[in-house]
């Protein structure tokens, strides 16, 4: 799945909030926590609303950057049972960024299409709140 993303931030805040997992957090819409597990590992703490109950929990993640190319690599295994990889680049162009992001999910599970859903609406959101901050 590709998504795109205008803001009118510059690319260095952008990648700043994408690899700073506190700011990161901060601005996303179902992430109550992350914490640091060791060099580019983390713990993500989730709270998803299944109709009206909340459903949290936590996953591992490793983050890879690349402040030249201003990309990065998010990987997460939810569950034991899902792979996920989004993988970010970002490009100024005049007062405003792109954000390019391609997602790929993994699974035992056929939960593509349901995961794609949640996470055009979720990133959607993110993405609001960066350009809002």
């Amino acid at each position: 799945m590709i998504l795109s993303f205008t803001l009118h931030k510059s690319a260095d805040f952008i990648f700043d909030y994408l690899t700073d997992m506190d700011k990161f957090a901060s601005i996303h819409p179902v992430i109550t926590k992350i914490d640091k597990t060791g060099e580019n590992k983390f713990l993500v703490h989730e709270t998803l609303k299944l109709g009206f109950i909340p459903f949290s929990f936590t996953y591992p993640v490793t983050i890879e950057s690349e402040v030249a190319n201003k990309t990065v690599s998010i990987k997460a295994t939810v569950m034991k049972m899902t792979h996920i990889e989004m993988n970010f680049s970002i490009r100024q162009e005049g007062d405003h960024s792109v954000v390019e992001e391609s997602i790929s999910f993994k699974s035992i599970l056929p939960v593509k299409a349901v995961m794609e859903k949640i996470f055009r609406e979720q990133h959607t959101l993110l993405f609001q709140n960066m350009d809002r901050v």
